[in-house]
């Protein structure tokens, strides 16, 4: 059985008519429409469509990943500082994110204390049991584990959409080097 498309199912003259409204309709958004136009219509057309990111062509898209791998490549030659907040890839613990705080600057890495939480939750700081009580889970990492730096988060503590997509991308390509 093969699909049809609504506008194949009518009649082959209102087919022409809806195919070229549709045609008008896209190079109005792309900006390649006609002096006939309306030109209050396609000014708002076009910020729509450049708001929801669909008509943005492909050179754009890639120079939009070209800027968010040297934003990320300028946000590694950061330093780290106490109490910054930054992702780790340490092979000893197999969850994504491995978020953690500095807690202080050692002669052999960093002192961090490490959060729980998850790409889309709210972060705290991560508890671990002594005995009967719950003490802060504090670790040392060298600084070649830290794959970002700098993270801030939002008033309620979870991650921004920016900084999910940037470390979902550089676990994702730590995992596949590795293998």
């Amino acid at each position: 059985m093969e699909h049809l498309d609504p506008d194949e199912e009518e009649e082959d003259g209102e087919v022409s008519a809806s195919t070229s409204a549709r045609n008008k309709a896209i190079t109005s958004l792309l900006g390649g429409g006609s002096p006939k136009n309306n030109a209050a219509e396609t000014e708002d057309d076009e910020s729509d469509g450049e708001d929801r990111g669909g008509g943005t062509s492909g050179s754009l898209r890639r120079s939009k990943r070209n800027s968010d791998s040297t934003e990320l490549a300028a946000q590694m030659n950061q330093s780290v500082d106490v109490m910054d907040v930054i992702a780790i890839c340490c092979p000893k613990y197999k969850d994504r994110p491995q978020i953690a705080r500095v807690v202080q600057k050692t002669s052999n890495g960093f002192s961090v204390q490490w959060m729980a939480g998850s790409y889309s939750g709210s972060w705290t700081e991560a508890k671990r049991r002594d005995g009967r009580k719950l003490v802060p889970w504090v670790d040392t990492i060298k600084e070649s584990d830290i794959i970002y730096k700098k993270i801030a988060l939002t008033s309620a503590n979870k991650l921004t959409n920016k900084v999910v997509q940037n470390l979902r991308l550089l676990y994702a390509a730590k995992d596949g080097t590795s293998n």
